[in-house]
Parts: C-alpha cells; sequence; structure tokens
C-alpha cells in the first residue's frame, strides 16, 4: 500500500508530512499559542514559524517586518517596526482578536511548546510500543514533530539573527536535534548558520523566478534541501525531490493542493489547514482505510475527528504565500 511499510508486525507509516504554516492560521490568529495547540489538535507533524528579532534582541515569532497587519490597535508611540520594539513594547499589543485577546509569541515560549509536545508523544509511544510488544530500543523517538524555522532577511540585525537562534535552540537543548529544520530564502542565512552549527538541517526556499541550484552553496554543502511554491511544483514537477534529501512545499490549503502533493512524493507540506490537509493526505495515500487499532500513535488522534471541526472557519487569516 503506498504510504505504508509494514515492519516487526507494526505498521509504519511513511509518506508526506504536514507541516502547520504559523500554527493552523486560518482557523486561529497566526503565530499564536492557540494556532499552535489547535494545530496540534489537527495532528500536524510539524510547525511552521517565521522569526523576527527585537530592539532588545529577542526573537519574536512574526513574519512582517511590522506589526500593522497582526496587531488589533495600533501601537502607541511606535512605528510599528518590529525590529525597533522591544519585547515589553510588542507584549503590550493584542494579536489574536478582540474576544480572544493573545500576546506576540517568542520563540523561545514556542520551543517550550514543541519540546512538551514531543516529550507527551514519546511517553504515548513508548506505551504503546510495550503494548504491542513489537518495538526496539528508541521506537519512541520515531514519533516525534518537526519545527521548521524560518528566518526572515534582509534585516537591520543581519547576522545576530543566527547568533540569536543558536543560543534559544541551546537552551531548549535542540541545537542538534534531527527535529528542527531552519528554512530562509536567503542563502546567506544558511551559510552563517552553518558555520555556527552545522548539526541544523537547512532548507533553502526558492521563489518562482529564482534558480534551484546555487553551485557556489552546492560546493559548500550549505543547503539541505529545498522549498518551492505550490505554483512552481505544479508547473515543474521533475524537480520535487531532486535536489537534496527532500522537498518541502508551501502553501497548500486546497484539496486538490494536497492530493497533488501526495502523489508528487513531497516531503513536507506546509499548509494553514493542518487538519483538512492531513485527511486529504491519508485519503489519497489510502491511510484512511486502515483500521485504527493497527496504526502507530503518531498517526492516531484529531485528524480521524476532524470531517467537521477542521472546516470552520474560526478566524480567516491573511497568508502570504511566500512562506
Amino acid at each position: 500500500m503506498s504510504g505504508c511499510r509494514l515492519q516487526a508486525g507494526a505498521l509504519k507509516i511513511e509518506g508526506m508530512k504536514i507541516v502547520a504554516h504559523r500554527g493552523a492560521s486560518k482557523e486561529r490568529p497566526e503565530h499564536t499559542l492557540a494556532a499552535y495547540e489547535l494545530a496540534e489538535q489537527r495532528g500536524a507533524d510539524g510547525f511552521e514559524c517565521d522569526i523576527r528579532l527585537t530592539r532588545d534582541g529577542e526573537l519574536v515569532c512574526l513574519h512582517d517586518r511590522t506589526v500593522d497587519r497582526v496587531a488589533v490597535d495600533k501601537p502607541a508611540k511606535s512605528n510599528g517596526v518590529v525590529s525597533e520594539m522591544t519585547l515589553a513594547q510588542l507584549r503590550e499589543l493584542n494579536v489574536g482578536t478582540p474576544e480572544e485577546p493573545a500576546q506576540v509569541l517568542t520563540l523561545r515560549e514556542l520551543l517550550t511548546f514543541f519540546n512538551d509536545v514531543n516529550s507527551s508523544r514519546i511517553d504515548a509511544g513508548q506505551e504503546h510500543s510495550q503494548r504491542a510488544e513489537t518495538a526496539g530500543a528508541g521506537e519512541g523517538a520515531s514519533l516525534k514533530k518537526d519545527i521548521f524555522i524560518e528566518t526572515k532577511h534582509p534585516n537591520r540585525y543581519g547576522p545576530k539573527v543566527e547568533h540569536a537562534l543558536h543560543y534559544e535552540l541551546q537552551r531548549a537543548h535542540l541545537a542538534e536535534s534531527a527535529h528542527v529544520h531552519l528554512i530562509s530564502f536567503s542563502p546567506q542565512s544558511l551559510v552563517r548558520f552553518k558555520m555556527i552549527n552545522p548539526a541544523v538541517h537547512r532548507i533553502l526556499l526558492r521563489r518562482e523566478y529564482q534558480r534551484m541550484l546555487n553551485p557556489g552553496l552546492e560546493a559548500l554543502q550549505v543547503v539541505d534541501a529545498h522549498g518551492l511554491s505550490v505554483a512552481r511544483g505544479r508547473i515543474r514537477p521533475d524537480i520535487i525531490g531532486r535536489f537534496g534529501d527532500g522537498t518541502y512545499v508551501w502553501t497548500a490549503d486546497k484539496e486538490d493542493e494536497v492530493r497533488w502533493a501526495a502523489r508528487q512524493g513531497v516531503t513536507w507540506l506546509a499548509t494553514n489547514y493542518p487538519g483538512r490537509a492531513r485527511m486529504w493526505r491519508d485519503s489519497e495515500l489510502g491511510l484512511d482505510k486502515l483500521a485504527p487499532d493497527n496504526l502507530a500513535p503518531d498517526k492516531l488522534g484529531a485528524a480521524r475527528e476532524t470531517s467537521a471541526a477542521a472546516f470552520s472557519l474560526v478566524q480567516p487569516g491573511t497568508i502570504n504565500d511566500r512562506g
């Protein structure tokens, strides 16, 4: 069966991973803890976030150069440029909704959430493995979710962003984790981070007008994988899986896009609707026909129960299709 492999009597699921783009960002305000919590409930295989450095050196999860689009109210005594504001100033803003206010999320807080999620999944996986009597040592590690951290360049702080990121990963004991991915449109960002910490997996995002391969970067072995938009992938499906150890594709919110990506062998698919994207992927790969009792615990949970809930729009988001 496509997407599945039997091993020692336990069913292993292989195939495209669903990445929650800024969390479940079409159902909750983007980059808020609520958006990531909902993504976890929807069964996302990973989380994506954008990071920016504040004036006082804190990394926050925000996509835009300014807070104008996401802040409910305009910031007082500020022009709204993230790099010119302190964390305390950003904390005064409401980036949720008038009914459900939310503060700006720091990368440190997101990494804490990420570690908590993965710790609980290891425990659940070990319990399941003991019941099934099929797992070997370290089996629970395969249940871990991934996190994709995008650096935004150019910015006034340059390499300070990568150094701050490395510090936060070290603090969270994730500096050498195989489940952490640095993604960026900036080749310089990947080069800098490889010099700081070569252990972290690096994905170069490419716009429609950019060459997929950069001979210099290839020679330096800076890029581990490539990323491209759904639009570019549908025009040039031959480049999917061609470079590096995988292909990251953004942002698929429609059923035909998700099913297409699953058929093409995309490695990681970013979506603003992780619940419905997972349901469409499972349907395309035939995973929805498998008995739940035979599934590994990382494939159980919200995906089987989101047929109605996943389609409710709580907070329509404004999505930039360039990551």
